[in-house]
């Protein structure tokens, strides 16, 4: 049987892969293309911070490892859908190799996420353990592969 902290992992890569399959066809004109909705981000922008957000959460505050995060930049971010596919496999490699042997006990041990991730996650100034930063992770995928969703809909109706 799986360890809890290896069933998450594969949660985490079933939505990765899920964010992949949406954007792996597309085109970097629509990856790139502006929502004609206001304050909306680009695919390529949410696939970003998407990846970002999980790098940080999982490889940086479950993992310890050191990875340098600019979360403004994320939303503004544009590219090519290769480069941003290779980031995916490359996460979901990551995330198998911090979580899939992690002893239970680890994820009762605190984290420290910057107060910045924090409010914008709607954590609030709680302590945080580990599987709450990898809950975090689940959820806030979740909810960018919504908006991935939705808006790749909204463009093959135009």
């Amino acid at each position: 049987m799986q360890s809890e902290a290896a069933q998450i992992a594969s949660v985490i890569e079933r939505i990765a892969r899920d964010i992949v399959a949406k954007i792996e066809n597309l085109t970097d004109e629509v990856l790139n293309r502006p929502m004609p909705v206001p304050d909306a981000n680009t695919i390529y922008a949410l696939a970003t911070h998407t990846v970002g957000m999980g790098e940080f959460w999982v490889l940086a505050l479950v993992g310890g490892r050191t990875i340098a995060r600019n979360r403004a930049a994320e939303f503004r971010a544009q590219g090519s859908g290769p480069a941003l596919l290779v980031r995916y496999q490359q996460w979901i490699d990551d995330v198998h190799t911090v979580l899939d042997d992690l002893p239970a006990s680890a994820l009762d041990e605190q984290a420290e996420p910057p107060a910045e991730f924090r409010m914008t996650g709607g954590l609030g100034a709680e302590t945080l353990t580990r599987r709450d930063c990898l809950l975090h992770v689940v959820e806030h995928s979740a909810t960018h592969l919504g908006h991935i969703q939705l808006t790749c809909d909204l463009f093959q109706t135009q």
